[in-house]
């Protein structure tokens, strides 16, 4: 936990409003261990959280919701105020209306709150910087006025209930129960309204989690995410008859996908990734709970090899110069026994590298040729998700 940090939102509250803030609040990013794009089709995933982070600090206020994010600016709204503005989407108070918005209707307690908050989150990079900030929400919710009483996974949902349909992005929830959870999960997704979370070890190695930050930004690009599960529905819908890719028995897919005639190729990578995929994240934590890191960094391999050739969310099409499979490219490389792939939504965004003590100086000093060393970040994972720092 990093106290400065804490300091300069206490610092900005103070000066703003005149008085010490009465709350802290933390609220993480998330690492998408392996599972790319699964979550939207109701398959598995790991999950756990980053130590990149969003701090807060905070009171209850007498009429508004009032944000003040250090170096982005603010906003405000009466907190009565809940139903979707035109216009809004895309932006921190939509996703702040979505979140109060799916609380409220649920039978929670919301209200007021002014609030200063920092974050040394990548912004749009594919650490989910919007899901810590949903999950800071809710926790706001949960401890000023619902007594800590809302479990994680109604908080993970309001944040994506926010962000599909307030901020308008199609996302699963595999990012929210990251930030939400903390620690490193296994989500099964099959039974979306009670999706199960299973809690796993901490990893007892000595790798080290690097993200790679190129440069590019996930704004405006909704449209090209929403693509991806829109894509894989169409698969199960024209050839099987199913909503979902998980819907459809393996023989059948494998049996009639390679034929069928009525869907396009890329509609036909993606729906195969979704399938190997999702079993590479069952092999993946079976290794990981028998220790075999060797054979869980092959699984993160074959992630990143499925996402180039069949999901193709590595880059957006024609801009390799900047890209996140500009940057895996050159950390492989690098990496002889680690393993490096795009993490999340993908096209931008961060890469993870999963990197052994003794390749960890090497691949430091090549990265830096081509990346500043403020794009160049060793995490950690934290044992909690969303809380207030007592």
């Amino acid at each position: 936990m990093d106290n400065q940090e804490f300091k300069k939102v206490e610092e900005s509250f103070l000066a703003e409003y005149g008085k010490k803030a009465p709350h802290l609040f933390i609220s993480y990013g998330r690492l998408e261990i392996i599972g790319n794009h699964t979550d939207h089709q109701h398959g598995h995933c790991l999950v756990a959280g980053c130590s990149l982070a969003i701090k807060a600090a905070v009171d209850k206020n007498e009429k508004e919701v009032r944000v003040n994010s250090l170096g982005y600016g603010g906003f405000s709204f009466l907190a009565t105020d809940l139903k979707k503005v035109a216009g809004e989407e895309g932006s921190t108070i939509a996703l702040t209306r979505g979140v109060m918005a799916y609380l409220k209707e649920h039978g929670y307690q919301v209200g007021p709150f002014k609030a200063h908050m920092h974050s040394n989150i990548f912004a749009g990079a594919g650490v989910s910087s919007s899901a810590a900030y949903e999950l800071m929400i809710g926790e706001i919710m949960n401890a000023l006025y619902n007594e800590g009483k809302i479990d994680r996974l109604t908080l993970a949902k309001a944040g994506q209930y926010a962000e599909n349909v307030y901020f308008g992005k199609g996302s699963g929830l595999l990012d929210q129960c990251g930030s939400s959870f903390g620690g490193i999960a296994f989500l099964d997704f099959s039974d979306f309204q009670n999706v199960k979370v299973e809690p796993l070890p901490f990893p007892e190695w000595d790798l080290r989690i690097v993200l790679v930050n190129p440069g590019a930004s996930h704004a405006g690009l909704s449209d090209l995410y929403s693509e991806m599960p829109l894509d894989m529905k169409e698969v199960a819908k024209k050839i099987y008859g199913k909503s979902l890719l998980s819907e459809v028995d393996e023989e059948e897919f494998y049996d009639k996908i390679y034929t069928a005639d009525n869907i396009s190729e890329r509609e036909r990578g993606r729906a195969l990734h979704y399938f190997n995929e999702d079993k590479r994240v069952l092999r993946a934590k079976k290794a990981f709970e028998e220790k075999n890191y060797p054979e869980f960094l092959e699984m993160i391999r074959a992630t990143e090899l499925s996402q180039e050739a069949l999901l193709k969310n590595c880059m957006i099409p024609g801009t390799y110069e900047g890209s996140p499979l500009q940057a895996v490219n050159r950390a492989n490389l690098v990496l002889k026994k680690g393993a490096a792939r795009v993490m999340g939504g993908g096209l931008v965004g961060s890469i993870i590298c999963y990197i052994p003590p003794e390749e960890y100086d090497s691949f430091i000093e090549k990265m830096s040729q081509y990346y500043e060393k403020s794009s160049i970040v060793e995490v950690s994972i934290p044992r909690f998700g969303a809380h207030e720092v007592k």
